[in-house]
């Protein structure tokens, strides 16, 4: 008898851990990536957007297009990518600007607050909330699927691409209008080898550490010299 109700124990834990997963896991709710149905244009180093917001994004003649999608996020936002590269002599990945229009359905009662972002950059006439970090891949890290971020990995390892070992990176947002439904993203990825940094050693120094403002300087003075946001 005892060995019975230890067993049905286990089998009402193991239930709950797994409904717990399941019902926690929102992506589930991400529909599958379409290749065909963009609202944006890419032609030659820049990708034009006619609404939300209506930009043309240039990039610099090292950097090209590899890809876009589209998918709803979550159940609860309509999401568009696209990719620009670019590579090490070897071909390997050296920068990518991962770039996402986003905004919720109209059903629902979200929006967007990026007022904690500690930075402000300004891209022309725009302005972004920007964060930074400086990150080492851990290859044994479980991840979720149906994230924007697993998406973003899969269309890349489908372009033949990894993220580097060790990388600088930014995200900076541009939240379209007062409503705060909809947004620009722009994430940018940099080798942390091409500065000749170790992601190790940059993490131990920490943020408040002079070689970590130099780093993240520079990291965004490569944004600002590789990409323009022109109004349209």
């Amino acid at each position: 008898m005892k060995k019975i109700l230890i067993g049905i124990a286990i089998v009402v834990v193991l239930g709950m851990a797994s409904a717990h997963w399941y019902f926690s896991d929102r992506g589930r709710f991400t529909t599958e990536p379409d290749y065909t149905q963009l609202a944006r244009t890419a032609a030659g180093n820049e990708l034009a957007s006619d609404a939300d917001p209506a930009v043309t994004l240039r990039f610099d003649p090292a950097f090209r297009h590899v890809g876009g999608q589209q998918f709803i996020l979550y159940g609860v936002a309509d999401t568009e990518q696209h990719f620009y590269v670019e590579t090490h002599d070897d071909g390997s990945l050296k920068s990518v600007y991962w770039l996402q229009f986003e905004g919720y359905l109209p059903d629902k009662p979200y929006s967007y607050d990026y007022d904690d972002s500690p930075l402000r950059l300004q891209l022309g006439d725009f302005e972004f909330y920007t964060d930074t970090a400086f990150v080492k891949v851990d290859p044994d890290r479980k991840r979720r699927r149906g994230t924007d971020g697993a998406l973003a990995r899969q269309l890349l390892a489908s372009k033949g691409f990894e993220l580097p070992a060790e990388y600088a990176y930014a995200r900076m947002v541009y939240l379209t209008d007062e409503t705060r439904k909809k947004e620009l993203m722009i994430i940018f990825i940099d080798d942390l080898a091409s500065y000749g940094e170790s992601a190790t050693e940059v993490l131990n120094a920490g943020p408040d550490s002079l070689r970590w403002q130099q780093l993240e300087l520079a990291h965004l003075d490569r944004v600002r010299e590789t990409l323009s946001v022109i109004p349209r």
